[in-house]
């Protein structure tokens, strides 16, 4: 439900806050700067990221979060 909220949301900062619009003082450039942002972004991401970003790393096996998971459970339920 949040994430539908914040498409919402999002889709109506863009849109025009009068109408009609027909002259730079009353357009809303919030579309604009989105649009720049995400060109830039995307362009980024295909021409250098994809190449070498791998994701975030994973830290310990799997034994060692069972293991603390345990523990965090001992500790739920003695304290």
């Amino acid at each position: 439900m949040a994430t539908i909220w914040v498409v919402f949301i999002a889709v109506l900062f863009l849109l025009p806050q009068v109408t009609p619009v027909d002259n730079p003082a009353n357009f809303n450039y919030a579309p604009v700067a989105v649009g720049v942002v995400v060109l830039f972004a995307g362009g980024w991401w295909v021409l250098s990221a994809k190449n070498w970003f791998k994701g975030p790393k994973v830290q310990g096996s799997d034994e060692e979060l069972a293991m603390i998971e345990r523990d965090l459970e001992m500790a739920e339920t003695t304290g």
